[in-house]
C-alpha cells in the first residue's frame, strides 16, 4: 500500500515580481467581504492614503481612516499597496509638482542648484508642503475613482456569486 502524500502548498516568495503581486492582490481583493460600498470606501481610503506622502504610517493612517469612515480596513490596507519602491518616485515627484504649481512656486528643485546639504534643508518645508498639497489632491482623484472601480467590480462579483449559488441550488 501507498503512503498518501501530503501536499502542502508553497509559500509565495518574499520578494516577488510585479505580476505576481498584482496577481496576489486580486486573490486578496476576491475574498473581501461586505457589500459593495463597504469594500469601495476601504479601497478608497487606502488607494488616497498611499498617495499622500507619510510612506512609515501609510496602512496604520488607512486602517483609522477606514474606521472612521466605516469602510472596510482590509481593502483599506490594500490599497496602501499603489505606493511601493517602484511607484513611489514617480508619486511623490507627481505630487511636488502639483503642489507646486497650485502653490505657486516659481522655484522648484528642477530650477535650484544645490552646493550643499544645508541649501537642501532649507527647502525642507517648502517641498514637504508642496508635496502634501499634491498628494491630496492626486489622492483624491485616485481615490474617487478606486471606489467607482472597486463598486462596480464587487458588484459584478456579488452578482455572478449570487446567480451561480441561485443555479447549484435549482439542480439539487
Amino acid at each position: 500500500m501507498k503512503a498518501a502524500r501530503i501536499r502542502h502548498k508553497k509559500k509565495p516568495p518574499v520578494f516577488t515580481g510585479p505580476r505576481e503581486r498584482f496577481s496576489q492582490m486580486l486573490v486578496r481583493m476576491r475574498q473581501l467581504e461586505g457589500d459593495p460600498h463597504y469594500v469601495g470606501l476601504g479601497m478608497a481610503v487606502g488607494v488616497f492614503v498611499s498617495i499622500t506622502p507619510i510612506i512609515p504610517l501609510q496602512t496604520v493612517v488607512a486602517i483609522a481612516f477606514a474606521f472612521l469612515l466605516r469602510g472596510s480596513k482590509s481593502a483599506a490596507v490594500l490599497g496602501t499597496w499603489l505606493s511601493n519602491p517602484l511607484t513611489i518616485p514617480l508619486v511623490y515627484y507627481a505630487n511636488y509638482k502639483l503642489g507646486c504649481v497650485l502653490l505657486g512656486y516659481e522655484k522648484t528643485l528642477d530650477s535650484i542648484t544645490f552646493n550643499s546639504f544645508s541649501q537642501l534643508m532649507e527647502l525642507g518645508l517648502d517641498v514637504t508642503w508642496a508635496m502634501v498639497v499634491g498628494g491630496v489632491v492626486i489622492g483624491a482623484i485616485l481615490g474617487a475613482a478606486a471606489y467607482f472601480i472597486t463598486l462596480r467590480v464587487f458588484i459584478s462579483i456579488r452578482r455572478r456569486t449570487r446567480q451561480a449559488g441561485n443555479d447549484s441550488g435549482a439542480t439539487q
